[in-house]
């Protein structure tokens, strides 16, 4: 590999931890392909609320410290997330603030002291502006920043932001954002691949039902009447809208920004790897689906989204940016369905869906439709397995 290939990006990407320690797909594994090309890794710490649902592991904070050992030996920053949605009886009480200081002193005890605290929450900011004056305080994409005015309130607690997801696309808006942060001696920050509904009413709700999750896990959840509205029927074109950026569109942003962020809380870990994959070489040739996250394939089966029929100006042109923020179906994303979605002959091979959503997905049988473009202009007729 040359010097060039070996560069340091300016990607992030989150920690994991699998059932079986020697697991292939194990974070450590990840770890060991990539760390010396990546800036950043995100960790939730066991036992802080944050805006993923708690895993259900054996030995998650020796296993969760090893990772980020190595991966600050080989040249990441730390970013402990403190992000979830909501924090119960504890918000902004004493309890949370020792909390918040307990486990950053363990951290600086194990010699893991975070360079970045990601965080929904103005009083956790504070705090670590008082406690950690040394440590970067950053508004977590959760916040849902979608103006530059949202960026002045918190500015004197926050020194970069995440842009919402919904706005992030439309390249005027994503400029006007850099340009304040740059102006105002802030840093900005984005989440590439989510593929979370464009405007989604019940994102607030799913946050906050991810952040109560170790409540429901001994209440039970009524799945029945729980599904998440990504999950539910929809025409195939509403996933066309959302604020993923692909990786062949990533330098469009990456110059104006400080970190390009890699979901992958809820994609099978066997599939990490070719996610990060895809990013560092800002090329995929594949299911553009199996780089997002929530993981939509089942909506689509038997077809996929075939990431190299995408036309080089789908994001300059403005269809996949402010044109969809009220979207009016005047057809121009169903004519890019039409485009991009293939039979895929590969459509047996499965996912798994670690979250919340995807316990909720309903099952329908496979069916091949007549015209893969006729499901997206209607309700998504794709099959799910």
């Amino acid at each position: 590999m040359s010097t060039a290939d070996q560069m340091r990006t300016k990607y992030s990407i989150g920690h994991y931890l699998t059932k079986e320690e020697d697991s292939p797909s194990s974070f450590a594994e990840v770890a060991r392909r990539f760390a010396p090309r990546l800036k950043e890794l995100y960790f939730p710490w066991p036992g802080l609320a944050n805006g993923r649902i708690p895993p259900d592991v054996t030995r998650a904070e020796e296993r969760t410290a090893a990772d980020m050992r190595y991966c600050r030996d080989h040249g990441m920053k730390l970013d402990l997330l403190a992000n979830a949605m909501c924090y119960g009886e504890t918000a902004c009480t004493e309890e949370q603030h020792r909390q918040i200081v307990d486990i950053v002193g363990r951290l600086d005890r194990l010699g893991l002291y975070p360079e970045i605290v990601t965080t929904t929450s103005p009083y956790v900011a504070r705090l670590c502006k008082l406690e950690f004056p040394d440590i970067e305080v950053r508004a977590s994409v959760n916040m849902e920043l979608r103006n530059t005015l949202a960026l002045e309130y918190l500015s004197p607690l926050f020194d970069s932001f995440y842009i919402s997801r919904d706005v992030q696309r439309d390249l005027p808006t994503f400029h006007r954002f850099a340009d304040w942060c740059r102006d105002h001696g802030r840093k900005l920050c984005l989440l590439a691949n989510s593929c979370c509904l464009r405007n989604c009413p019940w994102h607030a709700s799913h946050d906050a039902l991810v952040a109560h999750m170790a409540v429901h896990a001994e209440l039970g959840i009524d799945e029945e009447n729980c599904k998440l509205l990504c999950f539910d029927k929809h025409s195939h074109a509403d996933y066309l809208r959302p604020g993923w950026i692909r990786p062949e569109d990533v330098p469009l942003f990456e110059p104006e920004l400080e970190v390009v962020k890699l979901a992958t809380r809820t994609v099978s870990p066997k599939y990490v790897a070719e996610i990060v994959e895809a990013y560092l070489n800002y090329s995929y040739d594949g299911n553009l689906l199996r780089l997002l996250n929530p993981y939509h394939g089942f909506e689509f089966r038997p077809y996929r989204i075939d990431n190299k029929s995408f036309p080089a100006d789908w994001v300059t042109c403005g269809i996949a940016g402010k044109c969809a923020e009220n979207c009016t179906h005047c057809g121009k994303c169903e004519q890019i369905l039409k485009q991009v979605m293939k039979y895929d002959v590969d459509h047996s091979v499965r996912a798994t869906d670690y979250s919340v959503a995807g316990q909720f997905a309903p099952g329908r049988p496979q069916k091949k439709p007549d015209d893969p473009a006729a499901s997206g202009e209607g309700k998504a007729k794709g099959a799910q397995s």
